[in-house]
């Protein structure tokens, strides 16, 4: 190989031999490097993410530790609401008492369940007969006890045997009402 001797030669190899070697540095060195700026760059942004998630969830558990604050004085009322399981003989008397408080005659009937399911439920018909300020005034017992009472449906109709007028009815009118109702026992 013949190396330039002229100096337009020489600058020209220099030139040439000066972007070969910026090329090869840039393969070798920059290339790299771009990868790893890459990869930082994706791990900076994967943690940004993360910490604006655990900001989010620390801003939900700031919320959710001040409701419980506002809510921790009625945590005992809300506890008295359900039924003790096994005291279902103080429901009975305690509703029954709400009955003859009101001067109404009722009948109780406990669906069965399943002791193999663990329900924290007790369902139940009330069979109701008397007038209609009775039954309202029953309603206002049920609805003032202690525990909690959730009427699902209510099915109103004179009594059997006894025929009532559009027009006769009244305050004093006969009236007879099934109350399909749930209780909660304490989970």
């Amino acid at each position: 190989m013949k190396f330039a001797t002229q100096p337009r030669q020489k600058i020209i190899t220099a030139i040439v031999f000066t972007i070969g070697f910026v090329g090869i540095a840039t393969a070798l060195i920059a290339y790299p490097s771009i990868n790893v700026i890459k990869t930082l760059s994706d791990q900076i942004f994967k943690q940004r993410v993360e910490l604006e998630e655990l900001y989010e969830r620390g801003q939900v558990l700031k919320q959710t530790l001040k409701e419980y604050e506002e809510i921790k004085p009625i945590i005992p009322t809300l506890n008295q609401i359900y039924l003790m399981k096994g005291n279902e003989l103080e429901f009975i008397t305690t509703v029954e008492k709400a009955a003859a408080d009101s001067g109404v005659t009722h009948d109780l009937k406990l669906a069965t369940t399943d002791p193999k399911k663990n329900t924290n439920q007790l369902q139940y018909q009330l069979q109701v007969n008397g007038d209609l300020i009775k039954f309202i005034r029953y309603l206002a017992e049920l609805e003032s006890l202690n525990f909690y009472v959730n009427i699902n449906t209510i099915r109103l109709s004179s009594p059997a045997g006894s025929s009532i007028q559009s027009n006769q009815i009244g305050t004093d009118s006969a009236l007879q009402a099934i109350l399909l109702a749930t209780s909660f026992f304490k989970p």
